[in-house]
């Protein structure tokens, strides 16, 4: 095991996982940051994991919402076409 990766997989504390969570509640700098901690190789590997599994969570929440929104859309455009 090398030196780098032995530092990429230390225990976050409790502290930078508080900033980190207070940091993706700012919308917009929340999709940018999970971008950057998902694709760095010096982050620590957990967050990376973490990173990458909220970004995936968000993808699927947003197919969900387009689907629910689009067939909202189509059912208004239907009853109110004359």
């Amino acid at each position: 095991m090398n030196a780098n990766n032995k530092n990429n997989n230390n225990i976050i504390s409790t502290g930078e996982w508080l900033v980190t969570k207070v940091l993706i509640l700012i919308p917009v700098v929340n999709i940018i940051l999970l971008i950057i901690w998902s694709l760095s190789k010096t982050e620590n590997q957990n967050k990376i994991n973490w990173a990458r599994a909220t970004l995936f969570v968000y993808l699927i929440r947003l197919c969900f919402a387009l689907i629910i929104i689009l067939t909202f859309l189509s059912f208004f455009i239907r009853l109110f076409s004359f």
